[in-house]
């Protein structure tokens, strides 16, 4: 059984510091824009995106780019970063700032606006998401052409602080209230789904928290804990119609989540007698059955073909499972082969499954946010 105090280190290996520079350059001072193109060496090998801080580690992000293996970052934009929402004595389970989709990476800040980084540097808004100025979660999802958002944000009562001279931990004062949002990129949004929970009373509604988008539309994680004293296996995931309704539950009766990939495939955990993970199609049917830790579902990455999956510690593959060198923790795949993540310094690396444990310096400081499509 984990701790709280492994699983805030895996949470903790899944938020962004450090970091590449400006495009395009290599990770250092960032680099005023200029009129004409710098002459920055081609890609070499795949785009993937990453997320920053400028501040020291452990502080929210604040910067997103999309970089090359060679360390050099072609698009790099700096955004108002969020503020993580606090609830007493838990670890928050938050999703990421940022998500690839087919024109670049989309990011998130601590306003609820989310904005569109393409490689050529260009950054647009796409959508504007109503939330309360201090305690928020926002989760949120967009369509594979791009056209679509769905947001769910939950509004938190304020944090209180301790009387003077009191070693307790803050403690929480108000009223709770969520709001399912729908926008059209570059549109206006629309509130489909609103609840409020007065000051001292029990929510008796469930969070719809948007993971992902596949061809049949938008799914979202539904009711699932928002925090954890120890372990965390996701929740229940429901397709989500245009009226904000849950209906058809995602990946089989017995399967919890918090990631659908846009083919629909999601890395299930089946919190039985023994924690165990199964990677399935949404119908609920298994593809296989990888021999890694279900613990933290937001830690479970798979690759974009489905074919490998980490949960940090470990990869997995057909061939079998490997253990990743000492300190670094995974976060994503470039293909099924090829894992990036962060060494206990910060430094972005990745391994190959076929030596894992050679470690490839990327030379920066950052958190790997996933794959840039090629166009």
């Amino acid at each position: 059984m984990k701790t709280l105090l492994s699983l805030i280190a895996v949470v903790a290996g899944l938020t962004a510091c450090g970091g590449p520079s400006a495009q395009p350059s290599h990770a250092g001072a960032p680099v005023a824009p200029t009129a004409a193109p710098s002459a920055a060496p081609p890609p070499t090998g795949p785009l993937f995106a990453v997320l920053e801080s400028s501040a020291p580690e452990g502080t929210p992000a604040d910067t997103v780019a999309i970089v090359g293996l060679d360390g050099y970052a072609r698009a790099k934009v700096a955004f108002q970063p969020r503020r993580g929402p606090y609830m007493p004595m838990q670890a928050m389970m938050v999703q990421s700032e940022a998500q690839v989709g087919a024109a670049g990476v989309y990011y998130a800040d601590g306003n609820g606006v989310v904005r569109l980084l393409r490689p050529t540097g260009e950054s647009n808004v796409v959508a504007t998401f109503s939330m309360a100025p201090a305690q928020h979660d926002l989760w949120y999802a967009v369509s594979p052409d791009g056209t679509r958002l769905l947001a769910g944000i939950l509004n938190m009562p304020a944090v209180i602080p301790p009387p003077p001279g009191q070693d307790v931990p803050p403690t929480m004062m108000g009223a709770w209230s969520f709001d399912l949002e729908s926008a059209s990129a570059g549109g206006p949004t629309h509130t489909l789904r609103h609840f409020e929970s007065p000051e001292g009373t029990e929510s008796l509604w469930k969070p719809i928290f948007p993971v992902g988008w596949t061809t049949g539309g938008p799914v979202a994680m539904v009711g699932g804990p928002i925090s954890t004293q120890n372990v965390w296996y996701g929740g229940p995931i429901f397709s989500v119609d245009a009226a904000g309704q849950t209906t058809t539950r995602v990946g089989g009766g017995d399967c919890t989540s918090a990631q659908v990939l846009p083919s629909g495939t999601m890395a299930c955990v089946l919190n039985g007698f023994d924690v165990s993970v199964a990677v399935r199609n949404a119908s609920g049917r298994a593809a296989w059955k990888p021999q890694v830790d279900g613990y933290n579902a937001l830690a479970l990455k798979l690759s974009p073909d489905g074919d490998a999956i980490t949960d940090g510690r470990h990869a997995a593959a057909a061939a079998g499972t490997v253990t990743l060198p000492d300190g670094f923790i995974g976060q994503g795949w470039l293909d099924s082969r090829t894992l990036v993540g962060r060494r206990a310094d910060g430094e972005l690396a990745y391994v190959n499954l076929d030596s894992p444990q050679t470690l490839h310096d990327l030379g920066f400081k950052g958190s790997f946010v996933g794959l840039v499509p090629s166009r």
